[in-house]
């Protein structure tokens, strides 16, 4: 069953599946970032296959939360700025770490700046995980183009949880969708 990308069926149950073997793996000690800012770049014309490379064990968990309230408020306009980004980290041999941040600022310094990040573990398919350098491939640039179910659940989490803390401080309720 392809967990990445496009469905091979229309009847294949889009659910995700939690496993402890993604807990155990981000326990690992050795980590390396990949971000798109790596010097050499793996390509491939199709694309990278996630389902080839990485098991279908995954869960999303929140990793960060960053909410600060500033207490002298701007006079006249202010501009919300919103930015995402996905990085992503190799754990050892035991797969990929990709985190998912969103933050808002104000410019200039308005009532509130934000942060919220959601992670994923993509755990390697051992039988295939040798097959690359994993040090070549841009993995989190794989991941924007070759993962949208999950960079929706992540970008869904991010923006409920957005949501929920600005609305708690009086604050207008900001989706961001």
């Amino acid at each position: 069953m392809p967990i990445f990308g496009k469905k091979k069926n229309d009847n294949e149950n889009e659910n995700p599946i939690e496993n402890t073997a993604a807990e155990n793996a981000e326990n690992e000690v050795e980590t390396q970032t990949v971000t798109s800012a790596s010097t050499k770049k793996y390509e491939t014309p199709e694309g990278f296959d996630f389902n080839r490379y990485f098991l279908a064990e995954r869960r999303i968990v929140l990793e960060n939360v960053n909410y600060e309230v500033h207490p002298v408020q701007p006079n006249g306009q202010v501009k919300l700025n919103g930015k995402d980004t996905i990085i992503a980290q190799v754990v050892g041999n035991a797969g990929v770490k990709v985190t998912y941040n969103r933050t808002l600022k104000f410019d200039p310094e308005g009532p509130f700046s934000l942060s919220v990040s959601f992670a994923v573990m993509l755990v390697f398919n051992p039988g295939t995980r040798d097959e690359i350098d994993w040090k070549t491939i841009d993995v989190a640039e794989e991941f924007k183009k070759n993962c949208p179910q999950l960079i929706q659940q992540m970008t869904a989490k991010a923006t409920l949880l957005v949501a929920e803390i600005t609305n708690m401080n009086g604050n207008p309720i900001i989706p961001l969708r």
